[in-house]
């Protein structure tokens, strides 16, 4: 048997409340929302450890990553490993924050 992957599995479940909403099982509805607290929670976390690595770089350079960011992208400030880490880290705290605005905008609706 082939292993589905997640993104399809839940399209597979997508097809199948589609068909009838109301025959679904709540206990599905219950589990899909634990699943999204867990996953909210995982990012909180992440996000957390992430804006603590940012803390440290700005302390570090005393300057804040609004002030990183311009200054690395024109290239004032080259190619340090410290930066590529903190460029690195700034764009991975976006993608979390973007993450759980999808998954905070999906749970309240």
């Amino acid at each position: 048997m082939k292993t589905m992957t997640t993104l399809q599995k839940v399209r597979r479940l997508e097809q199948y409340i589609a068909t009838d909403s109301s025959a679904v099982d709540p206990v599905i509805h219950i589990a899909i929302d634990k699943l999204m607290e867990r996953e909210i929670t995982r990012l909180l976390k992440l996000k957390a450890r992430l804006a603590e690595q940012l803390e440290e770089f700005e302390r570090t350079y005393a300057m804040n990553s609004s002030d990183f960011c311009t200054r690395y992208e024109s290239g004032e400030l080259g190619d340090d490993m410290d930066f590529i880490e903190w460029a690195a880290t700034v764009e991975m705290l976006k993608n979390i924050e973007n993450r759980l605005l999808l998954l905070k905008l999906e749970s309240d609706s």
